[in-house]
């Protein structure tokens, strides 16, 4: 009689989704807003850029992040001219999802939380008025497409950024 019966082989995977699962939960929690910044904004990272808070939302396959911050408008332009971003209109936060007009006829959004969950207590982008946007899209070869959000309210100094890859 061998060891690896199909009973033991359904246990093994069982065993190896539920590591899988606690692995990515824990790397989510605790994963550093600072690093997340540097990896998708911007490195390094400009000397007005105060209390990054990061989230990653559950994703299947690609990667999600959202982020908080505080900037001047000094360094959140040389973000923008670091990279190909284009700044967008009437941006508005409603379940769960981000939308902005790409044009007068075309409204686009990114799906923050699409498991319908709440996001943390700090991300409340839908409480910003006259916030300024801007994205980044993207298709890479394998015709996959990546999405970054950046919203500044010049108020309060802070910024929004959403990070959205489809696919690995």
């Amino acid at each position: 009689m061998t060891w690896y019966t199909p009973k033991r082989r359904f246990l093994i995977c069982c065993i190896a989704a539920v590591l899988t699962l606690a692995s990515a939960m824990i790397l989510k929690r605790y994963a550093g807003g600072a690093g997340v910044f540097r990896r998708y904004v911007h490195h390094p990272i400009p000397k007005s850029v105060k209390g990054i808070r990061a989230d990653r939302p559950w994703e299947l396959s690609g990667h999600r992040y959202v982020m908080r911050f505080k900037i001047s408008e000094v360094d959140l332009a040389l973000i923008l001219n670091s990279r190909r971003f284009k700044e967008v209109s009437g941006v508005k936060y409603k379940n769960g999802t981000v939308y902005w007009d790409e044009d007068a006829s075309h409204e686009q959004g990114i799906s923050v939380y699409p498991t319908g969950g709440l996001g943390p207590d700090w991300f409340n982008p839908g409480d910003w008025d006259d916030a300024k946007a801007y994205r980044i899209k993207e298709r890479n070869t394998r015709y996959r497409q990546h999405i970054q959000l950046l919203m500044y309210n010049k108020e309060l100094g802070e910024a929004y950024c959403v990070e959205y890859q489809e696919g690995y």
